[in-house]
C-alpha cells in the first residue's frame, strides 16, 4: 500500500525532525523556511510515494487545506515544491511515479 496515514493518536507534531525532512528535501533554502514557519501547528498526516500518474489514485486521503510537499526521488532531477490541496482526494497535477508526497493537515482545536 502506498499511503501510510498516521494514527492520530500519534500525529503530535515534532517540529525538530519535520524542519530537518523539509530542510533536506527542497533544494530551495527559503521555500524551506517559508514551509516550515507556516507548518508550526501542522502534523503529518500521510507519506505517500506515487505508484501511478493519477492525481487521484494514490491521493485519497488528501483534504482540502492540506499542504502537499513533493519531494522527487532524484533530487537533481527537479526542484521540490509545495502546494495546498483545493480538492479532496486530488493532488491537482499529475503525479511522478516513485516520488515521495508528505502530506501535512492542520491540528483541529
Amino acid at each position: 500500500m502506498s499511503i501510510k496515514p498516521l494514527n492520530s493518536a500519534n500525529a503530535a507534531p515534532n517540529k525538530a525532525s519535520t524542519r530537518s525532512v523539509v530542510e533536506k528535501g527542497l533544494a530551495n533554502r527559503r521555500a524551506a523556511t517559508d514551509l516550515i514557519n507556516q507548518m508550526g501547528s501542522h502534523y503529518v498526516r500521510a507519506m505517500i510515494v506515487a505508484t501511478n500518474v493519477s492525481q487521484t489514485i494514490d491521493f485519497g486521503v488528501l483534504a482540502v487545506g492540506d499542504i502537499v510537499v513533493h519531494i522527487p526521488a532524484a533530487p537533481a532531477s527537479t526542484d521540490s515544491e509545495w502546494r495546498a490541496c483545493a480538492a479532496a482526494g486530488n493532488l491537482g497535477q499529475a503525479a511522478v511515479v516513485g516520488d515521495l508526497y508528505m502530506v501535512y493537515r492542520a491540528n483541529s482545536i
